[in-house]
């Protein structure tokens, strides 16, 4: 570049512009030292990478925080509901939650599946098949015709607080205690021990991965209930889009159109905390006990949602991560048994 323009060294604004790169190679993050330090392989790492990249397009859609909220209704009666929300979030055990004004969504369809909603099934007969990604077919170009629309909307995003997240996961024994004291070194944790959640249909082999997974989508789950009845959309016109490996989620309008109907940002600015006063009002579900006990803590009548707003088909979710899990009835098989996982309630007080 400095050749183009005509500077050689020794010139004053050649040395100028030379200080001013290698200043900022210094203040840089040692990004390389830190993946490396993970002891992570590549394709980790890059999975890892993806969803942060994701995460990312996200927060630079136009985001409203609670400072911002502050900041501009000082003096007026709305400031002090505002400044009741960090507290909310400190009892709910969330970081953080901020309002995308202008998130951008592309909706893209490839193909079908018509065998299962699983990617491996099992057959009448105890043989496992694996459900085929079939494309549209091809044109006379051998190029596969994909078909989209691309719209902006607005969306919710929940950061849960990771050092609470380890804290949950080393109550309910899925952990030793690993002793982290910051929400950056709890990421790393996180990097460290997990694995990338890929498959949108199975249960991840990794049990650090699937406790994450689930906690984040069963309080999805509750949040899209809890606003769906106040933002003036119905539960089946929001939808998800899961961070599990940095504890977040966000909720958004799910509209194939270009008009924005703001009861995302009313709710934000207006009702959120009654919305999440909601998330742990109700323990119970209609099917309980043996909802909570013996059905996985989900069902239609709590947890599941409609499979067009549902990120993974309504699987991986489980009151019991929320609430903690039952104590087992007496002389049931599970009464003495040491190797059933009992969950300590995220919600817990």
């Amino acid at each position: 570049m400095a050749a183009t323009l005509g500077l050689k060294p020794g010139d004053h604004l050649y040395e100028q512009l030379l200080a001013k790169a290698k200043q900022r190679t210094g203040d840089a993050p040692a990004w390389a030292a830190e993946i490396d330090a993970l002891g992570r392989d590549g394709e980790t790492i890059e999975a890892f990478g993806e969803e942060c990249r994701q995460l990312g397009l996200a927060w630079d859609a136009a985001p409203l925080t609670v400072q911002n909220l502050l900041d501009g209704d000082a003096g007026t009666p709305l400031e002090p509901i505002y400044q009741r929300y960090r507290e909310l979030f400190l009892h709910y055990g969330f970081a953080d939650v901020t309002l995308l004004r202008e998130l951008p969504i592309a909706y893209i369809v490839a193909g079908y599946t018509r065998i299962s909603g699983r990617a491996v099934s099992t057959t009448r007969r105890g043989t496992e098949t694996t459900a085929r990604f079939r494309f549209f077919p091809a044109g006379r170009d051998s190029k596969f015709p994909m078909y989209g629309v691309r719209t902006e909307t607005e969306g919710l995003l929940f950061q849960l607080d990771k050092l609470k997240v380890i804290q949950w996961l080393a109550n309910s024994g899925v952990i030793d205690d690993p002793v982290v004291s910051t929400q950056r070194d709890a990421q790393k944790w996180l990097y460290r021990f997990s694995t990338p959640v890929a498959d949108a249909f199975s249960t991840p082999d990794n049990s650090i991965t699937e406790a994450v997974l689930g906690l984040v989508h069963s309080i999805a789950h509750r949040t899209m209930k809890a606003l769906a009845s106040r933002c003036g959309l119905n539960v089946d016109s929001l939808a998800e889009y899961l961070f599990p490996t940095n504890c977040a989620f966000l909720i958004y309008a799910n509209t194939r159109s270009e008009f924005t109907l703001g009861g995302l940002e009313h709710v934000y600015r207006f009702d959120l905390e009654d919305a999440l006063r909601e998330l742990d009002a109700e323990k119970r579900c209609v099917f309980d006990p043996p909802c909570r006990r013996d059905f996985g803590g989900a069902c239609a009548a709590c947890l599941h949602i409609s499979e067009v707003a549902c990120t993974r088909f309504n699987t991986v979710l489980d009151r019991n991560l929320l609430f903690g899990t039952l104590p087992p009835l007496d002389g049931s098989v599970y009464a003495d048994r040491e190797d059933v996982q009992r969950w300590h309630g995220y919600w817990s007080r």
